[in-house]
């Protein structure tokens, strides 16, 4: 048993020294954090995926998602001008845009045929250029019918009505049938697509084009300096302008076109497919294999 007047000094004695241990706020958060993370496999394994990324590929997924971000938010805290770009019917639009998959295949196979003409990375690269147009033409043309992106309008409940009769416009079941009926394609969530095709072929071609480029401008200036092949020269020269124009385009259709939440699902899908080709399904194909990042 304590004397009178010990048990006050030790319970003083133990609130000093509680006092003067430092409670470190930091180390809690972080062991929340991980606490958190390790009880979620599926996001302990994005964080995974997202370190194991190369610089180049985090540079250039970082690049795009924050093009759609801060262009959006400039939409919202000003006023934007209205220019020629804003016009759905500009030239850039109609002829590269909505032909945008044309393009992108008329650049990456001048690329392919000038600079990697070796008859095997020809064919690893047809085959890459294969995997990630059949995921473009899943999502923006055609599912066993209507494409992706119409079909996850519809299911969000969107339909094709008649502006006169004020009906559903029966069997105009995707965008383009529906305008060709002269209906209205309206109340479901609109993917934007012009995102999908413009991120995920920026990336494509980033992976393919621009990696080497990335780790080595002396090949670059190699690649300019040789007399013997010009036009392996333009070809790269090429797909650069091509994603410069990309990225314009994607800030204006950010900017002024679709909504927050069809940026983000366009933005989503475009790198998905992205990811899905190039970090899920060619690391398990070495016969196809990556592109090079050293030429």
């Amino acid at each position: 048993m304590l004397r009178p007047g010990t048990e006050s000094a030790a319970t003083a004695d133990n609130n000093s020294n509680n006092t003067n241990t430092p409670i470190n706020t930091n180390t809690t958060t972080q062991n929340t954090i991980n606490n958190y993370i390790n009880n979620n496999p599926y996001l302990s394994k994005v964080i995974v995926t997202i370190q194991s990324l190369q610089p180049h590929q985090q540079f250039a997924v970082l690049f795009y998602i924050l093009t759609v971000l801060i262009s959006f938010i400039y939409s919202c805290l000003f006023t934007p001008p209205s220019n020629y770009f804003t016009n759905k019917r500009n030239l850039v639009n109609v002829l590269f845009v909505k032909m945008g998959w044309f393009w992108v295949t008329v650049v990456y196979m001048t690329y392919l045929y000038f600079i990697q003409s070796k008859k095997q990375s020809y064919e690893r690269g047809l085959a890459r250029y294969g995997l990630i147009t059949m995921y473009w033409y899943i999502l923006t043309q055609w599912l066993f019918g209507p494409s992706f992106i119409d079909r996850v309008f519809v299911a969000t409940g969107g339909s094709c009505t008649d502006l006169l009769a004020e009906n559903n416009i029966i069997g105009a079941y995707g965008y383009g049938a529906c305008k060709r009926a002269g209906g209205n394609w309206g109340g479901g969530h609109d993917v934007s697509g012009h995102c999908v095709l413009l991120i995920l072929s920026s990336l494509f071609l980033w992976e393919e084009v621009v990696a080497w480029g990335f780790y080595s401008i002396p090949t670059i200036q190699r690649i300019k300096a040789n007399n013997t092949n010009r036009y392996g020269w333009w070809s790269v020269l090429a797909v650069y302008g091509l994603l410069l124009l990309w990225w314009w385009m994607l800030t204006i259709t950010s900017a002024y076109f679709h909504g927050y939440f069809e940026l983000l699902s366009g933005c989503f899908f475009g790198i998905l497919g992205w990811a899905v080709v190039y970090i899920g399904i060619l690391p398990q194909f070495p016969q196809i294999g990556l592109p090079p990042v050293q030429l």
